[in-house]
């Protein structure tokens, strides 16, 4: 299991919201494939909303760039 793999599950198993936020992102950053960017970006998008998360705007403009929005 990665380091990042194992840090989402954790981030889950917390309810760290804020953490999801990030480590989605990153995910979404360090995946050459598309759909999985997509994936990655829209979970973290929507942990963003929940938390009233700044980083939300960022993350709609590059789901709406993409024509997933």
């Amino acid at each position: 299991m990665s380091t990042l793999h194992a840090a989402l599950l954790s981030a889950h198993k917390a309810g760290d919201g804020a953490a999801m936020v990030g480590l989605y992102l990153q995910a979404a950053n360090e995946t050459s494939e598309t759909d999985e960017e997509m994936f990655f970006l829209t979970h973290a998008y929507i942990f963003a909303l929940e938390q009233g998360d700044a980083r939300a705007l960022e993350i709609h403009a590059r789901l709406t760039a993409a024509g997933r929005i």
